[in-house]
């Protein structure tokens, strides 16, 4: 079996090394249902959320809360950065933290694994072309020392179910899958994961409609449409509600990633 596959099978998704080059810029954080390790192999990034700024060396950002947006962090110049999908398991288990108690802000993962500390300072001693896969070794390698994890698949098939769909699922569907009364389902999902369903549908609807974005889609209204949303205000009340910017703003944010690709008009 080979190193990606792997990975693959241990939740260990995408993985991706890049090095800003220009003037510092902000990076907002695409909503999401999965979870995010972000290291920096140079000077600690700053990372805002829910109107607090940290410096840190390695995050931990996981499931979206309600009442704040994404995080955010601030690209500067020449600092190389390396970012991992991991599945809700698969930071769960590295962390040993309860998936509820992991934030969308991040954790400052140094303070529960120090290794990635030691992981840091070997990838900057690497090439660049080389980066990706060594952090694929040594996440395999803790991920296979790392003990079983522990949380409910009642929480967590609902949410696979939310997320492959892109939140067009209603509550009743997910409660008849998992052979359980909407109600219970609410409560097993928010003690294990510390949020609901009708949440978690939400934020895989705005994960879609940035996904279509991305790949170019015509317009706004096109992208709202194909996305589940009543119309495009809706869509823009979720940008500004859980991502505290505009779709034109993250377009302008986004534009260096974007380059070469058609862009959504207003």
């Amino acid at each position: 079996m080979g190193l990606r596959e792997a990975c693959r099978q241990v939740g260990i998704g995408v993985v991706a090394v890049s090095e800003h080059v220009g003037p510092p810029r902000l990076h907002r954080a695409v909503p999401s249902l999965s979870a995010r390790l972000v290291i920096s192999l140079g000077a600690p990034f700053e990372v805002r959320y829910d109107g607090h700024a940290h410096h840190r060396q390695a995050v931990v950002a996981g499931l979206m809360r309600p009442g704040a947006a994404t995080p955010s962090l601030i690209l500067r110049s020449n600092q190389p950065t390396v970012y991992v999908e991991l599945s809700l398991l698969a930071a769960h288990r590295l962390t040993a933290v309860p998936l509820g108690e992991v934030d969308a802000g991040g954790i400052d993962i140094n303070a529960l694994v120090p290794w990635v500390g030691r992981v840091s300072e070997e990838l900057a001693a690497y090439p660049a072309e080389r980066r990706a896969r060594l952090v694929r070794a040594r996440l395999l390698e803790r991920l296979e020392r790392a003990n079983r994890a522990t949380v409910s698949s009642d929480a967590l098939e609902p949410l696979r179910i939310i997320a492959s769909r892109g939140g067009r699922v209603s509550v009743e569907e997910l409660a008849r899958h998992a052979h359980l009364s909407p109600r219970h389902l609410r409560d097993v999902m928010r003690r294990e994961l510390g949020i609901g369903p009708k949440f978690a549908a939400r934020v895989a609807r705005l994960a879609s409609a940035v996904d279509r974005a991305g790949e170019g889609a015509d317009s706004w209204a096109q992208i709202a449409a194909e996305s589940g949303y009543h119309d495009q205000s809706h869509l823009v009340r979720d940008f500004q509600d859980l991502m505290r910017t505009t779709p034109s703003g993250w377009l302008a944010e986004e534009r260096r990633n974007l380059q070469g690709r058609p862009r959504p008009t207003p």
